[in-house]
């Protein structure tokens, strides 16, 4: 008896026509995809969350996996026609086949531009399986993430004389409290091929801060080229500045591919996620991503899943930070329709998204000004707005959002920030020589260390703060705990942005921390 099948939607990339697109060519050409798995129990999965009690890996796969006859049944359909399973774990079973195969099996069609491919419909699945599924990742290799990093393009407010901002800058700026991240492990997740050894530990030295642990993980054989490409200033800014605000901590750097060839970038970012969550050896607490692109840019089903494994994260206990974007709200990375954009990952409700500012300080180290990252010179913004593929959380249902006319309620972003502007930018040493670098993905691994600092006071208090923190931060977002940016907004590329408010906004959310403040109130 055939088998009833039904549609699952969210696969196609929103921003791609198929005008542009021809039928594929070879048949045989091999694709490596996921089929990523709910929760057997989501709304259980969810109030767990809320708990603030975290669960061990095991009982998180015992608790809210789906049994084993599900998933056997599952395999045996997708592999009927030719794909291979290439392993299986409780919330993603990762696959590869041929075109061929897999149009078969899920009843799709590809079409390729270049090198590029995507799907022209949406799959199909058993029926039975269909609710237990948020769908797959992998079949297009369209999409992409960019490293959100800037260079000033004035020097009037750059401090220490035109060199950027020092670590001592940032830390007495924001008041960070005293501890320095022993105890707790930073993972970074990078896309591009690695860092220079030299460099990092060179801007360490010069600011006399002793040498972090430093680990190099290759998710997926992708190796540590040493630094030498322009993209690799990314992970090189990542690692010396996390490293710089918490060098106590432990940092491992996940490297995944940046998507070539067949490879999908958001894939990658789904491995680079799943194995950093599974990571035994290393045992990261606190992940920062600091890539990303509009939301109309990727396939619903793909944010859906990154999502759904930054939660599983955040149910053992670990807290993901994500930079907001560069590019205001207009928010993407290129050509595209002049509308507000939110950033992906950023947009995921269940990581911290962190917007930008711009900051000034006095002679003592003091903030003399600081309002949200505006564009006054075609240099950026901060990335924010109002999700249309997130529904509003739980954590801001009591907060005014700024939804535009003609949009939908959802998810809002940033929810903090910190000094982001490329024009009070940060020291950066790479290739040998020292460089002023912006951006938002500078903000988020800063943050990552503040956290990590926090979360050691609480490991000596034997208090927890990791995990989902996101309500618990909308709690302290009125609080002395943050410094609230009423100045500014994310108007760029011609796109009307968001004003800075009192309270929460679409620019820097709650505002950027008072270290010490926001320790207190985490730990009370």
């Amino acid at each position: 008896m055939p088998q009833i099948l039904r549609e699952v939607p969210g696969h196609i990339v929103p921003g791609e026509s198929l005008a542009s697109y021809h039928d594929r060519l070879d048949p045989q050409r091999t694709v490596e995809f996921a089929m990523v798995w709910r929760s057997a129990d989501e709304a259980g999965l969810e109030a767990r969350l809320l708990s603030g009690r975290p669960l061990t890996r095991e009982e998180l796969v015992q608790d809210y996996g789906w049994d084993a006859f599900v998933k056997e049944a599952a395999v045996r359909w997708l592999t009927a026609e030719g794909v291979h399973v290439t392993h299986d774990s409780a919330f993603i079973t990762w696959l590869e086949g041929s075109m061929a195969a897999i149009e078969t099996t899920l009843q799709i069609r590809f079409v390729e531009s270049g090198g590029k491919f995507m799907i022209a419909q949406e799959p199909r699945v058993p029926q039975w399986l269909s609710p237990a599924i948020i769908g797959f990742v992998g079949l297009e290799n369209v999409s992409q993430l960019y490293p959100g990093f800037r260079s000033p393009s004035r020097v009037d407010a750059l401090a220490n004389n035109g060199q950027g901002f020092f670590p001592i800058d940032i830390q007495t700026a924001y008041q960070f409290p005293p501890s320095d991240g022993t105890g707790l492990t930073i993972g970074l997740l990078e896309f591009s091929n690695g860092y220079n050894v030299e460099d990092v530990g060179g801007f360490w030295s010069q600011f006399g801060i002793p040498a972090p642990s430093l680990t190099f993980v290759s998710v997926d054989g992708t190796p540590n080229d040493g630094g030498v490409n322009p993209w690799d200033l990314e992970a090189t800014l990542d690692i010396e500045w996390s490293g710089a605000m918490a060098p106590g901590a432990s940092l491992v750097v996940y490297e995944a591919s940046a998507g070539n060839q067949d490879a999908a970038f958001a894939l990658s970012v789904l491995k680079a996620l799943e194995y950093a969550r599974n990571d035994t050896v290393n045992h990261p607490n606190i992940l920062s991503i600091s890539y990303g692109d509009g939301e109309t840019r990727f396939p619903i089903a793909t944010m859906h899943a990154w999502d759904s494994v930054v939660r599983n994260s955040a149910a053992i206990g670990m807290t993901v930070f994500v930079a907001s974007g560069d590019e205001g709200a207009y928010g993407l990375r290129g050509p595209g329709r002049p509308i507000c954009h939110v950033d992906a990952p950023a947009n995921c409700p269940h990581v911290v998204a962190v917007g930008g500012t711009h900051l000034v300080v006095n002679a003592a180290g003091q903030i003399a000004q600081e309002t949200g990252w505006t564009d006054t010179n075609n240099n950026g913004a901060s990335g924010g707005g109002i999700s249309q593929i997130f529904p509003v959380p739980s954590y801001q249902e009591g907060i005014r959002l700024p939804v535009k006319p003609g949009y939908k309620r959802g998810r809002g972003v940033p929810d903090v920030a910190l000094n982001a502007d490329p024009d009070t930018g940060y020291a950066v040493l790479f290739q040998g020589a020292w460089t002023i670098v912006g951006g938002t993905s500078v903000a988020s691994p800063i943050w990552a260390a503040l956290f990590a600092r926090i979360a050691q006071e609480g490991l000596v208090a034997n208090r927890t703060v990791l995990g989902y923190v996101n309500p618990r931060l909308y709690l302290l977002g009125p609080t002395p705990a943050f410094r609230p940016i009423t100045q500014g907004n994310n108007s760029y590329a011609g796109v009307v942005g968001y004003e800075c408010t009192p309270g929460w906004n679409a620019v820097t959310g709650w505002g950027s921390p008072v270290g010490e403040q926001l320790a207190q109130g985490l730990l009370c």
